[in-house]
């Protein structure tokens, strides 16, 4: 009961902590030590990061996935014994959830059932129907799922470089796609699965938002709602963009409001976009199931619903209590409090120092607190591997601090290693 309190007090005062943060771009005045100086401010714009910076982080982003290849088959012949074969190999790409986007790419939703019943269209649909499409020139059905999730997660890169870039500066740019790139659990970036989808689309709809490039915006955030559930939280960070240009808040706040209304309004339609995405996955759930809202009800195969996230972190700390001798104590449930500690920790110091832009702050809070808001949590570490605010945010933590920042990244790596390798053994690494 107190934990759950006290885990419940340190959620909502960030949460406060970040609407101020808000509120303050909108034109708000916030008193005394809470308010930030204009010159530590987010908003100062730089250049655009070239093509060649670009393409250089797209080429090297690649390079690291076949590298990361690379070590997978190293690992996967050491774990036979006997060498690599083509077939061992590949069914490193059909461990957990990758079986079922395979079985997707192959059968579709209406075809692949278990027991009857349609329980797998809780896995939303746009990298199913990518890959399918890329499947018509790439004849293997992991070939072509590996293929979008690495072309995804090495342009993902590009626009995680180029939206730092342009609030921060190169630097901070490069240090957040080395350590999104180092996370321990970034390896499933090159996996059968949705990660290298999401941080595209999710971080090419939070760049646009940025640069008020807001149709652009709308795009990209229907995609990402078409590819996750948070893939409609992209509509925070665009909105709060949004109000902080108008600054309705400011005085003489009347006048403010009044002329922040009408531009507001135009631009509400492209706002909203990211909703026709979510609409589309409910149009498959009533053509394949007859109800609009079926994934509902077989969220329950999957003991999957909401929890508030305190207790979610009380049930982690308790499993992991009870399996400290077991694989899924140190491969699951500490990883994930330790994760959790880790990113909640760095939003808490973003929004005390205020250089992060409050809709990119809000987004990663609400990123944060929605992915543990699960009641059977098993994959945090493959779902926060996507969650590019973070490290942005790590990089902006560590600019003038280059020793912790390498000395991070370097730990990351190793622990990518280890990660990797008890994934490949068919660890609990889901």
């Amino acid at each position: 009961m107190l934990a759950n309190v006290l885990l419940s007090l340190a959620v909502l005062l960030l949460f406060f902590l970040t609407a101020a943060r808000c509120l303050e771009s909108w034109g708000l005045p916030l008193p005394g030590r809470l308010a930030v100086p204009a010159s530590d401010q987010a908003g100062a714009v730089r250049p655009m990061p070239s093509r060649g910076d670009l393409w250089k982080v797209f080429v090297g982003a690649l390079a690291l996935r076949v590298l990361l290849l690379a070590a997978m088959a190293g690992a996967t012949a050491f774990a036979n014994g006997d060498g690599l074969t083509a077939e061992s190999f590949l069914g490193k790409f059909t461990l957990w959830d990758a079986r079922h986007y395979v079985n997707l790419i192959e059968q579709g939703y209406t075809q692949y059932q278990e027991e009857g019943r349609h329980i797998f269209l809780v896995f939303y649909p746009l990298y199913v129907w990518v890959s399918r499409l890329v499947g018509l020139a790439v004849p293997s059905t992991v070939g072509a799922g590996l293929l979008v999730s690495v072309v995804s997660y090495a342009w993902g890169c590009c626009w995680v470089y180029r939206l730092a870039g342009r609030l921060f500066g190169q630097d901070v740019a490069r240090s957040a796609v080395l350590f999104l790139s180092s996370f321990p659990f970034s390896f499933f970036f090159g996996t059968v699965m949705t990660e290298g989808l999401f941080l595209l689309t999710t971080a090419a709809a939070v760049a646009c938002a940025a640069e008020k490039k807001w149709l652009s915006f709308g795009v990209w955030g229907a995609l990402a709602a078409l590819t996750r559930m948070t893939g409609i939280l992209v509509i925070l960070p665009a909105g709060i963009a949004l109000l902080g240009e108008l600054r309705p808040l400011a005085a003489p706040a009347g006048q403010s409001l009044k002329n922040a209304i009408r531009p507001f309004v135009r631009k509400l339609p492209f706002l909203l976009l990211p909703l026709l995405g979510a609409g589309c996955y409910l149009l498959l759930n009533w053509q394949v199931d007859g109800s609009f809202f079926a994934f509902a009800g077989h969220q329950g195969h999957w003991n999957q619903g909401g929890m508030w996230v305190s207790k979610v972190l009380v049930y982690i700390w308790r499993y992991f209590s009870e399996n400290m001798g077991q694989p899924m104590g140190w491969a699951v449930w500490l990883p994930e409090l330790v994760l959790f500690g880790v990113f909640f920790t760095v939003l808490a110091l973003s929004a005390w120092k205020g250089r992060t832009p409050p809709g990119l702050l809000a987004y990663g809070f609400c990123y944060l607190i929605a992915n543990y808001s699960l009641s059977w949590l098993l994959s945090a570490g493959r779902y926060m591997s996507c969650g590019f605010p973070l490290f942005i945010m790590m990089a902006v933590l560590t600019e003038k601090r280059p020793l912790v920042r390498d000395m991070w990244i370097l730990g990351q790596g190793v622990l990518l290693g280890v990660y990797l390798f008890g994934y490949v053994n068919n660890g609990p690494i889901m």
